[in-house]
């Protein structure tokens, strides 16, 4: 407690013995200044955050409104209005190049940062509140380290038109993008200044790409580059939820484009069709799309995890089963000891995707072994293996066992309820359900070797604990019976204790009362 009160003692101090700031006449002009209704533009909300800002904060205000940059009330209100942490606040009052763009007195449309660009009919990456959560601006690194120049200067420098191309130059041919961002990005010295983790080989990696090679290699400006997949002014790191490369946007950022049936006009698969453009909305209704955006499981594969993000290029036959084989790689080594996989080189067949897909990729269950439902294995088989019976045979036997498995495996698990509630107990029942489940889920991953004896080495076990749960529910069905014959006898025995005792009392009154002697005397009156 007078700890605390210490605390508070020094805190207090420590505020009184700050200096109490009192805006210029230039400052004060702006933050009174009327509206066309005679309120302030400024109003009481910004006011009252401007007033808790620390006293450096306010005087970097004060300072870009004596000198000028600060110049326009609307600015001054907009600029408030964003509410910045005092380290945001620095970083945006000491950059000219900023304060001059915020000003709707020195700026047309076409160069205002504004909040709220499509009422001030500027371009939507002059947002003034995507500028400020800017990675780069966080980092100190605003205007100047992009376009040049000196943020101490009132006036733009010629070296800022020197290092841009002209506007409509920049605008129709995109391929100085990558070069210009890589300045910075491929500089190991440099970028350990800021993030010593980020890779520098992003651009080396997008040249071989197939998006850097349309662009650098063809002059394809529609081929995506850097701002396409980060964005311009608002470019935040990929665990934002708001970048356009967390993993839960990654699908919408690629699907700008390739969702697009109009730009993806005229491109082409390595094989000379037209680029299908359904990949969102198949990938949208997958097992891994509705796990990432329905589930929020950021570990499921986004279009980055199969295509690769710089260096991003359409997996070939070849390296499909690799993609694949990040996560899935118990499968992936049971079908390297099959026959299927001689038999997928053989013909080209990519592994994993010939029976699963690849964006429409759904989740797998037992009828797709059915030769009723599906004709998954069936069509393959007559098509290809016509003089293999087995190879049917044993896609059957797979279907049969498993789901002969899966039966009784359900069964056996309605079970362990009906126990519990007879009050008996069911966690032997549950503990053997548990262990045929993991043999379950060994056996349909067994299916990738193909071959019967090596699924048998599984099966035998899942049989084994399904007769072993069949024998607990036995015993428990017995002990059930006993417990409910002794039950039965001896509610019985107690019934028949009960008439005893009654016939035994009812003859003792009987020859009690046939005596005479009832022990009492009629001798007594009461007046």
């Amino acid at each position: 407690m007078v700890f605390a009160c210490v605390v508070t003692l020094v805190a207090v101090e420590a505020r009184a013995e700050e200096p109490e700031f009192a805006p210029s006449a230039a400052l004060q002009a702006l933050l009174s200044a009327p509206g066309e209704g005679g309120e302030p533009l400024v109003g009481s909300e910004a006011i009252a955050y401007f007033e808790d800002l620390p006293a450096q904060a306010k005087e970097l205000f004060d300072a870009a409104a004596s000198a000028g940059m600060l110049g326009d009330p609307n600015q001054l209100a907009e600029i408030l209005d964003l509410r910045l942490s005092a380290g945001k606040v620095e970083l945006l009052m000491r950059d000219n190049c900023a304060l001059c763009h915020t000003d709707p007195g020195a700026q047309d449309a076409e160069t205002l940062f504004t909040s709220d660009p499509e009422a001030n009919g500027s371009p939507p990456h002059l947002n003034l509140s995507e500028v400020v959560n800017d990675v780069h601006f966080r980092r100190g690194l605003s205007c100047a380290g992009c376009h040049g120049g000196d943020p101490d200067d009132d006036m733009m420098a010629d070296e800022i038109y020197e290092r841009w191309p002209e506007a409509p130059q920049r605008h129709e041919d995109r391929t100085w993008i990558p070069e210009f961002c890589s300045r910075c990005h491929a500089d190991p010295t440099f970028m350990r200044r800021f993030n010593p983790g980020l890779p520098t080989d992003q651009y080396a990696k997008y040249r071989e790409s197939r998006h850097g090679m349309r662009l650098l290699g063809e002059g394809d400006s529609k081929a995506a580059q850097c701002v396409s997949c980060h964005g311009v002014h608002g470019i935040r790191g990929p665990k934002s939820p708001r970048s356009l490369v967390h993993p839960q946007n990654v699908p919408y950022t690629c699907g700008g484009c390739h969702g697009d049936a109009e730009y993806m006009r005229g491109y082409t698969t390595l094989d000379g069709e037209p680029l299908p453009t359904d990949q969102l909305a198949a990938y949208e209704g997958s097992v891994h799309g509705r796990a990432l955006l329905v589930g929020g499981d950021l570990g499921a594969p986004a279009c980055n995890d199969c295509h690769g993000n710089h260096a991003a290029i359409p997996p070939d036959v070849s390296s499909v089963a690799e993609v694949c084989r990040t996560c899935h790689a118990g499968n992936g080594e049971l079908f390297d000891g099959s026959k299927h996989k001689d038999a997928f080189e053989a013909n080209g067949w990519p592994e994993c995707a010939t029976c699963h897909g690849n964006h429409a990729v759904v989740e797998t269950d037992d009828s797709m072994l059915s030769e009723d439902s599906s004709p998954l294995c069936y069509e393959c088989h007559r098509e290809h293996a016509e003089y293999n019976p087995d190879c049917v045979r044993t896609a059957r036997y797979f279907h049969a066992s498993i789901t002969s498995l899966a039966r009784e495996s359900h069964e056996l698990g309605e079970l362990v309820h009906v126990l519990a509630e007879k009050g008996l107990d069911a966690d032997p029942l549950a503990s053997t359900v548990q262990e045929l489940d993991d043999y379950l889920r060994q056996l349909r991953s067994r299916i990738h070797t193909f071959e019967k004896s090596e699924f048998d080495e599984v099966e035998g076990p899942g049989r084994a604990a399904a007769e072993k749960g069949r024998q607990l529910v036995a015993e428990a069905d017995a002990e059930y019976r006993f417990r409910r014959n002794g039950l039965f006898v001896s509610l019985g025995f107690m019934l028949l204790l009960v008439l005893a005792i009654y016939f035994k009392i009812t003859s003792f009154f009987d020859r009690f009362l046939s005596s005479g002697n009832h022990g009492f005397s009629n001798s007594y009156s009461f007046s």
